[in-house]
């Protein structure tokens, strides 16, 4: 992705959506984990965040968020990868001692020769205008978040309420791992993964024309080539 950071606006919900990497945008990456630390605390699961020791940033190679015109952080994500091991990967842990963890690391490692990246802390703030339309905006950052890191796949875990959204930008469950219940017995989380060869073919037709304006528009900072959807 190289050192500078990339963005276009979403007109959907009027917010810019910006890449970095906590490295070069350290006080935004701040922002962005404070939101989120404010989000799991809202939820009881604060855990999850694992706040203390992803807090440098050491371990997080993309980080993207969306902001309101003042600059304040109102969502984002957190990408950790490519992973060379599959014990890299945070959900081993949530599925240690239970049933699927073989299947679950047997996945992470057949992909890991194709370049393999894990979804982490998502969140959107709820209580902003237009909380729908940023969270489809931030679900579509998975997508390009493969392309500006060279990878083929994407995977996170998620509760069964949230997977309806990552599936409407080509994720797809895996039936071969079983739920479990994380981070606590309110929860049936699942794996699901993004496919960079077929993912295209999978996204929900209302996420489709969005996503194809916001890669030409990263291709093009990329290249130094105007946009006509910039």
């Amino acid at each position: 992705m190289g050192e500078s950071y990339r963005g276009y606006l979403d007109p959907t919900s009027g917010r810019q959506i910006v890449f970095a990497r906590p490295a070069t945008k350290p006080e935004l990456w701040l922002d962005y984990l404070h939101g989120a630390r404010a989000t799991y605390r809202r939820h009881g699961v604060e855990s999850a965040l694992d706040y203390d020791r992803v807090r440098n940033g050491l371990s997080t190679a993309l980080f993207a968020v969306a902001l309101e015109p003042d600059g304040k952080v109102v969502g984002g994500l957190r990408v950790q990868g490519p992973y060379a091991r599959a014990d890299q990967a945070t959900a081993i842990g949530e599925w240690a001692g239970r049933a699927g963890s073989d299947e679950l690391r047997r996945q992470i490692a057949d992909r890991l020769s194709d370049g393999a990246v894990e979804i982490k802390a998502v969140w959107v703030d709820h209580d902003v205008p237009l909380h729908h339309e940023i969270t489809d905006a931030i679900a579509r950052v998975i997508v390009h978040s493969m392309t500006l890191l060279g990878v083929r796949y994407a995977f996170c875990t998620a509760a069964s309420h949230a997977i309806p959204r990552w599936e409407s930008t080509g994720a797809v469950v895996s039936t071969d791992v079983t739920p479990v219940p994380y981070p606590d017995e309110r929860y049936r989380t699942k794996l699901l993964w993004w496919d960079q060869l077929c993912v295209y073919d999978t996204v929900a037709p209302g996420q489709l024309p969005a996503l194809l304006r916001e890669s030409r528009q990263l291709t093009a900072v990329a290249t130094g080539t105007p946009s006509a959807a910039a």
